[in-house]
């Protein structure tokens, strides 16, 4: 059966419309880091996409403090929490599993197949 850990990388994948402000925010700070940081010098596009990203929000940086698997972990949790009824999560029909992603059908816990 399903873990924590898959409706976590589930929620953050697919349900970040849920996501408030800060978490947001957050996250395009992390992209900013990750993805832009070592460009900026380089590329005016990636420097000015870093500077559009970038947060110094004490609050954001918070959620960020340690690392973002944990900021996955606590806004999926709080996502989860705060959302369950609004939340289309995609589950197996047979085992209540859920699904790889929205579109899929079929079980990765079960193998059935609702094609």
């Amino acid at each position: 059966m399903e873990n924590k850990e898959d409706i976590i990388e589930y929620i953050s994948s697919y349900c970040t419309n849920h996501y408030n402000e800060l978490e947001k925010a957050a996250i395009n700070h992390h992209i900013a880091q990750v993805k832009f940081l070592p460009y900026k010098n380089k590329v005016k596009k990636m420097a000015d996409a870093y500077e559009r990203n970038t947060s110094t929000n004490p609050k954001v940086l918070e959620l960020l403090k340690n690392g973002i698997e944990e900021f996955y972990k606590r806004a999926s949790e709080r996502v989860f929490k705060e959302n369950f009824e609004e939340l289309k999560l995609n589950r197996c029909p047979k085992c209540n599993g859920i699904a790889r992603t929205p579109k899929a059908k079929q079980c990765r816990y079960c193998k059935y197949d609702w094609h």
